[in-house]
């Protein structure tokens, strides 16, 4: 390893650059406390709705949702390390990886960021709808919330094994290439838009619309709605500065991203998925006070079980 530092070490395809060993290993490690991190409060996130009663509303289901594709996100970083570490040199196995398993590995990694990122706009269409039609949102049925859930894992995944070629084996976006790219940034962009004109009208609709008032459901509704606009927004400002600096390589504005500054665009997407776990805590009471009874009761000691008589 002590030669890498004179070595042009490849990373991601976009990217061009020269890093130490040192370096690459210390991103691996950072990514890998990122994960960490990500898996274990979105697991939190996920215990604590499914342990409160009042937060398993239908209302919330999109919001769950959200929660196990962050989670799994969370976990797919996993899969990039060690191709990451293969791609750096500072790995070989033995046989080489085959371009099937990468493509494998690149596939699954990428279902759960595109699924979150889709979730969002989900999200933002479910908002709108409770906000301009609060009775007919009421009627809406389970099955249905569950149904959009499945959607989203559904489109997710067809356009992960679409891109997941680019990204494995030649240069992601390079002039476009390839149906599913172009379909992926069209419907991306379309997702993006979505989001902006959803949250927008509910804006307004707070601001200048008349509003009847229907007592504390109709609070906790809004209350909800700024909460998941803050996370929405909190995820867009973590992960444009990416899809933005990978959209202008890829339209050739540059010719390549430095290494330390790729390295931390990919962080900064990837944090993404702890917004919703920590503004949560902050904005919804019943979530942390059943998050800090979960936490005081794991860390109180469990006493011994008593002994039957007969054997005292």
């Amino acid at each position: 390893m002590a030669n890498y530092s004179q070595q042009q070490i490849e990373t991601s395809p976009v990217s061009t650059f020269t890093c130490s060993a040192s370096s690459c290993i210390a991103w691996l490690t950072v990514f890998g406390i990122e994960a960490v991190a990500i898996v274990t409060l979105n697991a939190l996130t996920i215990t604590v709705y499914l342990k409160q009663r009042s937060l398993r509303k239908r209302s919330m289901y999109l919001v769950i949702n959200q929660a196990f594709a962050d989670m799994f996100s969370g976990a797919s970083i996993f899969y990039f390390i060690p191709i990451s570490a293969y791609r750096w040199k500072l790995w070989t196995p033995n046989p080489p990886l085959s371009d099937e398993l990468i493509f494998l590995m690149v596939a699954l990694g990428y279902v759960s960021p595109i699924a979150s990122f889709i979730n969002l706009g989900a999200i933002s269409l479910e908002r709108t709808h409770a906000t301009f039609r609060p009775f007919k949102h009421r009627l809406v049925k389970k099955k249905v919330f569950g149904a959009v859930a499945a959607v989203v894992w559904i489109t997710a995944g067809a356009f992960s094994a679409g891109i997941a070629p680019n990204f494995a084996f030649k240069p992601p976006f390079s002039k476009l290439i390839g149906i599913f790219a172009i379909s992926w940034l069209s419907f991306g962009l379309i997702c993006l838009l979505t989001i902006i004109v959803s949250y927008s009208s509910i804006a307004i609709k707070i601001v200048y619309g008349t509003q009847p008032h229907h007592g504390s459901a109709t609070n906790r509704g809004r209350k909800l709605t700024k909460t998941l606009f803050s996370v929405t927004v909190v995820s867009l400002l973590l992960t444009l500065p990416l899809v933005i600096a990978h959209l202008c390589l890829s339209l050739q504005l540059y010719t390549s991203i430095p290494f330390h500054l790729d390295r931390s665009l990919w962080f900064m997407g990837a944090a993404n998925c702890l917004a919703n776990p920590l503004l949560y805590t902050v904005r919804i009471p019943e979530f942390k006070r059943t998050l800090l009874s979960i936490l005081h009761s794991r860390s109180q000691p469990q006493p011994a079980p008593a002994l039957p008589l007969n054997e005292m």
